[in-house]
């Protein structure tokens, strides 16, 4: 069974289980903790994908790092993935958790490559862009790219609109080269 296929099983455990206590909203902020933790911290990751590092071990981590930070059912399910050797999905087991809720609440995730950090301003103003286009929330994924010199590459679903000036110089140069041999 394919990893993808097994975190959107525990995705949809997580999720079962955080609706029959009515905790949604308090899971989804426990996953964007989690999230943030194993974003910002490689050695977090490689720790929870070692299959060197005992299961008690990464148990007692888990608790030491979240017991009093998740709500309860979160932590249960963080202990139950360590229990059944699934500690190493983690990261897309909160992808999928995440895409679950987004489609659920109506959210359409958006990835923005950009050459320069976004002003909280600039942030809104492309919000509320996104949010007329496609009809739906945003929620917005923003990542530093100095490859696209400037402007904005936006990613919804299959959907790529590249802005940036390194595609603009590269449809100048097509022009230029194509007029060339006319």
């Amino acid at each position: 069974m394919s990893e993808i296929t097994i975190a959107r099983r525990y995705a949809q455990a997580l999720h079962e289980q955080a609706a029959q206590g009515g905790v949604l909203d308090q899971v989804d902020a426990d996953i964007d903790l989690i999230s943030g933790a194993l974003a910002d911290s490689r050695e977090l990751r490689d720790f929870f994908g070692s299959p060197v590092i005992s299961r008690s071990k990464k148990g007692s981590v888990v608790k030491a790092l979240f017991g009093d930070r998740l709500q309860a059912v979160t932590l249960t399910f963080m202990g139950l993935l360590v229990d059944k050797r699934r500690e190493d999905v983690f990261p897309a087991v909160v992808s999928s958790y995440r895409e679950l809720r987004d489609a659920e609440l109506g959210i359409t995730p958006v990835s923005v490559r950009s050459a320069y950090e976004l002003s909280e301003e600039d942030r809104a103003a492309l919000m509320g862009a996104l949010k007329s286009l496609t009809g739906k929330e945003v929620r917005l994924h923003t990542r530093l790219d100095a490859s696209i010199l400037g402007g904005l590459v936006i990613r919804i679903g299959d959907t790529v609109y590249d802005g940036s000036i390194t595609n603009q110089l590269a449809t100048l140069r097509e022009r230029l080269l194509g007029g060339a041999h006319a």
